[in-house]
């Protein structure tokens, strides 16, 4: 030990500074007095604490450290201690090493995809790569359950889990904010603000969007990265929503709108309030017909009916919800027999549901709405929750510019601009990427190559005698040889088929195709959407009206042939069927466990040879759809299952209560969870503002 102490350089590093400040304050030794000998030797039986705890011997890290400036004092002060400088003084950059040549992961965010990912990677697997996590939210969120926590039906830090507990011997953790990515030289830039210089403020604002004040900057070197930032609420430009609405897709902006509704009946419940402004103080809207939406909705419903007559009796009659939806039918993408149920609980309940109803600006007072036929109204607000949709972060938007510029006129570019979010392909990882980015959930789309990258070859292949012509029956014939490749030309090809045939005989056995056909097709649909699809069996049905309408605008029925020109115009009209997997949690989490599949292969380097031989051992992502649920209040929920159909009622709402308390991701929270439906139930829930 004293040989050590006696090589050890005069000038500690930052961040063994920062691991023993906490403890030589309970050695009563001063922050101007942490010498390296005292440092290390701190350290060093930190270390031998942590690893007798954990029971498991500690693989020592070495860090090179490049200091862009010299001249560090003996003695470090406390305005110097951190892991980063910040960059108005001497810029410290770090440069992690592979652990010993291991590729070096990046896992860009905590949400369902990446915490999938964690827990789905054993600590064995996790040994083959050097990971590091960053994200600014140092927990994973169940965002099934936030709209219960609207008005404390669930508590908050009942669907929280620490990102640290899941990272634990996989990966390590950064709490930081990514500002850019070179995806050329595979380098993220982070930054986190520096503590409040008020030692006593504990609310300082850790991630600033702008240059505010002092604060930690570096750089990550990788080999892989697993993006998944997840995406932001889509405002859809409406003038006022930031101003004057509630967003809600974090933790903190259910807080928010839990304390501005204990706001407003505290505020109404004054007896100098006029009935005109506590009826426009306890008006809720809220906007989007989604689940979102419709549980939020539902959970107020729920408080209003079962709480408010006890709480708040004066004021109970006049609290008034409604839900503004632009679609025509609430929960648009379940069944038709579950969005009219949803209508029917909420008029039970007293809830105003306002559909085919788009919102135009939201001011101080009032929230302005018109119909497409052009009728106006105006509603008084006291709290506008908008739960209307998501777009792409600007950090995505970056990487998505930044690959189109490097793959400039390539069918990468190409595919990249086709989507939202990052293009990926079947196995996820990101068109133009080189094999070194996956990305995954609300941040990514997964898209096949379109087909008309291949209609040079699939004309050719048609067109045998070189006439630069493909006649009706070429077409339908090349349209069903191709149909298991592509399957968007399934629809094309039944057209041609029922539509023109060589002769009697061919009438004949096209009659019998058509009626195998339909039902072999209709089974196998029925069998993709129940054991699992791939992005190539997500296809929106055309009806035959459809088809016809295609085939007439590149003029195959009034001339009975086509140009090369036309064919290629018609797979363009042709990929307009395609469809992508749904931005839901759970397609973010069945993405995540795929990953790790993958990256438990061990294969994968970060570049193309790596992915392309992953490829050839690997299947591609199969989405496998467990159905659709949403909370509608008065203890009904709504269930569309496959093969099952619709289900609703109070039942389901026993079963949609047993669901999110079990698809919890550890049992702590399946504890908490199930504890606070039964406190709720008993005590009813909690409106105070704490």
């Amino acid at each position: 030990m004293n040989a050590m102490l006696a090589a050890a350089p005069a000038v500690p590093h930052p961040a063994i500074v920062a691991a023993a400040q906490e403890p030589c304050k309970h050695r009563g030794l001063r922050l101007g007095q942490l010498t390296y000998p005292v440092i290390l030797t701190t350290a060093t039986a930190l270390a031998a604490k942590q690893r007798a705890k954990a029971g498991r011997t500690c693989k020592l890290r070495t860090r090179r450290v490049r200091l862009a400036a010299e001249g560090f004092p003996q003695s470090v002060t406390d305005s110097d201690a951190g892991l980063f400088t910040s960059s108005s003084k001497s810029e410290l950059m770090l440069e992690v090493p592979p652990k010993a040549g291991r590729p070096r992961v990046l896992v860009l965010g905590t949400g369902w995809a990446s915490a999938s990912f964690l827990q789905a990677l054993t600590p064995e697997q996790a040994q083959l790569y050097d990971i590091t996590v960053i994200s600014m939210r140092n927990f994973f969120l169940y965002t099934p359950l936030l709209p219960t926590c609207t008005m404390g039906s669930i508590e908050e830090r009942s669907i929280v889990t620490p990102i640290r507990e899941m990272a634990a011997g996989k990966a390590d953790f950064l709490e930081a904010r990514c500002e850019g990515i070179d995806v050329e030289k595979k380098v993220v830039r982070c930054s986190r603000a520096r503590r409040s210089k008020v030692s006593s403020n504990a609310q300082y604002h850790r991630f600033p969007d702008k240059e505010e004040g002092e604060k930690y900057t570096f750089e990550m070197p990788y080999d892989i990265l697993i993006y998944g930032v997840g995406a932001k609420t889509n405002d859809f430009n409406v003038p006022g929503v930031k101003q004057h609405s509630f967003y809600f897709k974090e933790l903190i902006d259910a807080r928010n709108v839990r304390s501005r509704i204990s706001d407003l009946f505290e505020e109404a419940a004054l007896p100098t309030m006029s009935p005109e402004d506590r009826d426009a103080l306890l008006n809720f809207i809220i906007v989007g017909g989604g689940p979102t939406g419709v549980e939020i909705a539902a959970d107020l419903a729920d408080f209003v009916d079962e709480d408010c007559k006890r709480l708040y009796p004066k004021l109970q009659d006049q609290v008034t919800i409604n839900l503004v939806n632009m679609e025509d039918h609430l929960l648009s993408t379940y069944s038709r027999d579950i969005s009219e149920k949803s209508l029917e609980v909420f008029k039970a309940k007293g809830v105003k549901v306002l559909n085919g109803w788009r919102v135009t600006e939201i001011t101080e007072d009032v929230v302005k709405m018109t119909t497409k036929q052009g009728d106006y109204k105006e509603i008084p607000h006291g709290c506008v929750i908008w739960a209307a949709g998501v777009k792409p972060t600007s950090l995505t938007q970056q990487v998505k510019a930044d690959l189109q510029g490097l793959n400039k006129g390539s069918r990468e570019a190409e595919l990249q601009a086709k989507v939202r979010g990052l293009s990926t392909d079947e196995w996820l990882n990101v068109w133009g990427s080189k094999g070194s980015i996956f990305a995954l959930g609300d941040a990514s789309t997964v898209q096949q190559e379109c087909a008309c990258f291949f209609a040079q070859e699939l004309f050719q292949e048609a067109d045998v005698e070189n006439t630069g012509r493909l006649s009706i029956h070429a077409l339908r014939d090349l349209l069903r040889s191709n149909s298991e490749r592509h399957p968007q030309f399934e629809a094309y090809a039944q057209y041609l088929e029922e539509a023109y045939t060589d002769s009697f005989l061919d009438d004949t056995f096209a009659e019998i195709a058509q009626v195998f056909g339909k039902k072999d097709r209709k089974e196998h649909v029925v069998w993709r959407q129940s054991f699992g699809q791939r992005v190539i069996d997500r296809i929106r049905p055309k009806r035959r009206e459809e088809v016809h309408e295609d085939f007439r605008s590149v003029n195959l029925l009034d001339e009975e042939s086509i140009t090369f020109e036309s064919f290629k115009a018609l797979l363009a009209s042709i990929h307009k069927t395609l469809e992508t997997f749904p931005p839901t949690a759970q397609v973010a989490a069945q993405q995540g466990s795929y990953l790790a599949d993958l990256f438990g292969k061990g294969c994968l380097k970060g570049d193309e040879e790596s992915l392309q031989k992953l490829k050839e051992e690997s299947e591609p992502f199969t989405y496998f759809h467990k159905g659709a649920l949403a909370y509608l209040g008065g203890d009904h929920a709504a269930f569309d299952l496959p093969l099952v159909g619709p289900v609703s009622g109070p039942l389901a709402g026993l079963a949609w209560r047993a669901y999110e308390t079990s698809a919890q991701i550890s049992w702590k929270n399946r504890a908490l969870v199930g504890l606070d439906w039964v406190k709720t139930k008993i005590f009813g829930r909690d409106p105070s503002r704490v």
